[in-house]
């Protein structure tokens, strides 16, 4: 097991059981009713702002698989949440997108922003393994039909959005949508 910043030790995960569990758990809707519309929401948005709407799915798919490591991280250091029971507490699309956004810029800077549960280097390794993932599955069979600066340009549109679907979750934390 490896020490995260200065305390006890943390998750008893690598990162490739981390990454294989949360595309496992991807597939069985593990969003609460929040995350979900806000994935909804976000998908219906991509697919009309980027020039091919296929690019919106892969969207929704590399925001669910980043949301589920999260998920599966809080499982591996024994943190359990439910969603909130009331639903008039919850933040609005907006606002759980405004923390979210900031929650995935700081947990791509050089310390994660302290958001991550389990070692750091495990949890990072763990996204880029997911990001390699989405990567070869929606970008391999275009390799040779795209230039270097687009396939750079959808590597980090892909990065972007499994980030983000990691912060996501953190955001639900932090906006009292689970608890």
């Amino acid at each position: 097991m490896s020490e995260g910043r200065g305390g006890p030790p943390k998750g008893r995960l690598s990162a490739e059981e981390l990454a294989y569990r949360a595309r496992a758990l991807a597939q069985t809707h593990p969003l609460t009713p929040l995350a979900k519309r806000y994935l909804d929401q976000a998908v219906a948005q991509q697919r009309t702002s980027q020039p091919v709407p296929e690019i919106g799915i892969w969207a929704g798919a590399a925001l669910l698989n980043g949301y589920c490591l999260r998920r599966v991280e809080e499982e591996d250091v024994d943190v359990h949440l439910e969603a909130a029971p009331d639903a008039g507490a919850l933040p609005d699309l907006e606002k759980l997108d405004e923390v979210a956004q900031q929650v995935a810029a700081e947990v791509r800077s050089d310390d994660s922003g302290g958001h991550l549960l389990a070692d750091d280097d495990e949890v990072i390794d763990a996204l880029d393994r997911i990001v390699a993932s989405e990567v070869e599955r929606r970008l391999d069979h275009w390799r040779e039909s795209i230039d270097k600066k687009a396939w750079v340009e959808l590597e980090e549109y892909l990065t972007w959005w499994v980030v983000k679907g990691y912060a996501l979750r953190v955001a639900e934390t932090m906006t009292g949508a689970v608890a």
